[in-house]
């Protein structure tokens, strides 16, 4: 009788094992592919057409494809999914994932996913300080604060002026990672050609001279001549703010962050151009403000590092670096 147990008891362990070997999934072949034209940045409201391709399964059998979304998190069996971006700003990631209709037993699913953030131009950027001192004017039907330093007007704010063709291209400025919801909050990035131009009629590029007597008043030595670097003045140039609940000027390292100038300066960056395709880099780090003057076939530009509370001057191709741009006009 026990013998006859034991064989009964190897053979139901020959059975699950050779049931295991039958149901032991593999992977289908070849990679999702979520294809989705959408720019990292992105506004509440706006809705982006994503399709799924590019996986196969072995024995031929259909291949599905489900969705979820960002903000529900429910599932969508879909080939093309239309996402609409939600209304609260964040991070988010939109979900794909590739599964064998009649043999999801024998197939691992495949699973992609494609990043993007959220802003508002009322609720991204935090912090920046309204001063009863300073007025507004209106650059392009929008309005920027103004403050005045060294005899003239200046903007509390990058310029975010985007001139687009027919096909909404932008062909003078830039928006920041190619996404047009940044444009009015962290404002345009321009070659040097561009920013000669791109201030409205009755305002200007300032010089370096100009932002030399800005700088001044900023706490520079009052010998610093155009063309030098101020070893001081930073943080009066620099505002406390956050992007997304993100901080600029995180680890600066001068005493303060004062905006005793109230130019209200952000870490927004700087952009290389190469072919019509534009990499920004240092954001959160840098702040790069083109000036009207040019030496030895260059742009001049001003602009501050995290980690230190001087005001450099550097030179750049006029045509191949993107920087912000400040406007100012006499009073």
């Amino acid at each position: 009788m026990k013998f006859r147990i034991a064989i009964i008891a190897v053979l139901a362990l020959l059975a699950a094992a050779s049931c295991k070997k039958e149901t032991e999934k593999v992977y289908m072949n070849g990679t999702l592919n979520v294809s989705i034209d959408m720019p990292p940045y992105v506004s509440p409201g706006e809705k982006y057409t994503a399709s799924a391709s590019g996986v196969e399964a072995p024995d031929g059998t259909a291949v599905g494809y489900c969705f979820q979304n960002p903000s529900t998190k429910k599932y969508d069996t879909v080939a093309v999914y239309t996402l609409v971006i939600p209304e609260e700003i964040g991070d988010y990631s939109l979900y794909c994932s590739a599964f064998a209709v009649e043999s999801a037993d024998k197939y691992y699913s495949s699973s992609a996913s494609v990043p993007f953030t959220v802003v508002s131009e009322s609720e991204s950027l935090q912090g920046i300080p309204v001063y009863e001192t300073d007025g507004t004017a209106t650059l392009y039907s929008r309005e920027y604060p103004v403050f005045r330093a060294g005899g003239l007007d200046w903007t509390g704010a990058n310029l975010s002026y985007i001139e687009r063709n027919s096909a909404s291209e932008e062909i003078l400025g830039h928006s920041f990672a190619d996404s047009p919801a940044t444009q009015n909050i962290l404002g345009a990035y321009y070659t040097w050609e561009e920013a000669r131009t791109a201030c409205p009629s009755g305002w200007h590029l300032p010089s370096d001279a100009e932002w030399v007597s800005l700088l001044k008043e900023a706490g520079a030595p009052q010998t610093l001549e155009p063309l030098q670097d101020s070893p001081s003045g930073a943080g009066n140039l620099m505002v406390k703010a956050t992007f997304n609940g993100n901080s600029f000027w995180e680890y600066y390292r001068g005493v303060n962050i004062l905006n005793g100038t109230h130019l209200s300066a952000l870490s927004t960056g700087y952009a290389n151009v190469s072919g019509g395709k534009y990499t920004f880099l240092g954001f959160g780090s840098y702040a790069a403000f083109w000036t009207s003057d040019e030496s030895g076939g260059q742009g001049v530009y001003r602009y501050i590092y995290q980690e230190y509370d001087n005001v450099y001057v550097g030179l750049a191709d006029k045509q191949s670096f993107a920087a912000s741009v400040r406007c100012v006009r006499n009073y």
